[in-house]
């Protein structure tokens, strides 16, 4: 395989976790399931993948802390209202914690670093924490669909995993 075979999917989950736009990059959940069963199937190595996919969510999480320190309210104005509610709702809940959390739904794993950037959270713990929330992210996901696509025949593989990366879609609507 090639070097962009593995560099392009860390490229996109940095994007995805570092940059404000990055609001705008395809989901993250599906490309690491994609990616896990296509190495469960043979058709990429787990090395290079899990590290350069940690490293890309790690350095995107770094990136998104740092526009928050030093654009904070700027671009904070920038985020959709109902997303900065969500994020501000889940620092309410969890705490710092919330990195552990974040990488898993979709739009927080990029709304939380950059308000914890801006709200001043101090950086060795921030640090600690993102690059556990990412570990558990990255590597979580690839290996569980790495491990489903060792076991199971192509045909159910892929629409199990494509009913997994639909399911935040299913969302209740709110009561009026």
């Amino acid at each position: 395989m090639s070097f962009w075979t593995y560099f392009l999917p860390a490229l996109l989950l940095f994007l995805e976790v570092g940059f404000p736009f990055g609001l705008l990059v395809p989901g993250g959940d599906t490309l690491l399931l994609a990616l896990g069963a296509l190495a469960g199937e043979g058709r990429l190595s787990l090395f290079p993948l899990l590290p350069l996919l940690f490293l890309g969510s790690y350095l995107g999480h770094a990136v998104g802390y740092g526009l928050g320190r030093t654009l904070g309210q700027k671009l904070l104005e920038r985020f959709p209202e109902h997303l900065r509610e969500r994020a501000i709702r889940l620092l309410s809940r969890f705490g710092p914690s919330a990195l552990l959390l974040a990488p898993f739904v979709p739009g927080m794993r990029t709304a939380v670093p950059f308000l914890l950037g801006t709200m001043g959270f101090p950086w060795l713990p921030y640090l600690l924490l993102a690059a556990l929330g990412s570990l558990l992210w990255t590597q979580g996901l690839v290996l569980f669909a790495y491990f489903l696509g060792e076991r199971l025949p192509a045909w159910l593989l892929w629409p199990i995993l494509l009913l997994l990366a639909l399911l935040p879609l299913l969302r209740r609507k709110p009561k009026a």
